[in-house]
């Protein structure tokens, strides 16, 4: 199996890159716009083209498109969605017409929640899962967003199976020294205190890639830590912020406020890592 990766020289893509090339049966192979490549593994590249992403996905049996601009405010707002937005609809057009049949895709839980909302954002329940609507306010989740929907019609209309995979936070070992800690006033910019180690981020994106799925599907979903990385007991921070929310489920202790189930499900996906246990 040749499994591609773009955005291989970042975070989660870096960590998944080790992490592939140490399974049996892969061959990986990186695709960023960082330096040069190196002819065996790594290919430098524009992926807002379209044909230099034919190039660079060319013999793969599935691709992990996490290349993208990472956050808002980095570049301008236009700048921001314009990339993201053709870069996804690139690699899913390429795939098709390469046929490559698996694409696992980043998008992100700001879909759901802007991190740096315009308006307030409410919740009918908690934990929250992948029934609940998109709501993007900015360039950034507005730009994942689309990718979801990129997603959705590319399996529907153009015979891929596709995963969309939404991130919390994502954060390094070392990141989470000194959690968990006092909550914030804002728990949307908090991203609902969820977060997931890059380590078990990485696998994550290596099953949804390797699963055995039905043909032609499309499937969303959080791969987030269980946890929160909240020193106060869940239920309180619901009531704390979101009195008129309902809570569902077995929700106890410090259970993480957005659902991991639909990842557990559909690709076996558990999180092995917690901030309440750090290892380095």
């Amino acid at each position: 199996m040749k499994l591609i990766i773009t955005g291989s020289k970042g975070l989660i893509g870096s960590h998944l890159f080790e992490y592939a090339k140490a399974q049996k049966g892969v061959q990986v192979f990186g695709v960023d716009s960082v330096g040069r490549g190196n002819v065996s593994d790594y290919l430098s590249a524009d992926l807002t083209d379209l044909g230099q992403t034919i190039d660079a996905l060319d013999g793969a049996d599935a691709v992990v498109h996490l290349a993208a601009i990472p956050s808002q405010r980095m570049f301008s707002a236009s700048k921001t969605y314009n990339a993201n937005a053709a870069m996804t609809w690139n690699v899913f057009e390429a795939c098709a017409r390469l046929g490559v049949s698996r694409v696992v895709a980043a998008s992100s839980v700001q879909a759901i929640y802007t991190v740096t909302p315009r308006h307030p954002r409410q919740f009918p329940y908690f934990p929250i899962d992948e029934k609940i609507p998109v709501d993007p306010q900015d360039d950034y989740s507005m730009s994942k967003a689309t990718g979801e929907h990129l997603g959705e019609m590319f399996a529907k209309h153009y015979g891929l199976t596709v995963v969309t995979i939404r991130p919390p936070w994502v954060a390094r070992p070392e990141d989470l020294v000194g959690l968990p800690a006092e909550p914030g006033d804002d728990p949307v910019a908090s991203s609902l205190w969820a977060y997931c180690d890059v380590r078990d981020e990485a696998r994550a994106f290596f099953l949804a890639a390797t699963a055995k799925l039905p043909a032609q599907s499309h499937t969303v979903a959080f791969c987030v830590a269980k946890d929160s990385v909240a020193n106060v007991p869940s239920r309180e921070l619901i009531k704390r912020h979101f009195p008129q929310a309902k809570i569902r489920g077995g929700l106890k202790g410090f259970d993480s406020l957005i659902s991991g189930e639909t990842a557990k499900r559909a690709f076996g996906f558990v999180p092995q890592y917690s901030c309440r246990n750090v290892t380095l």
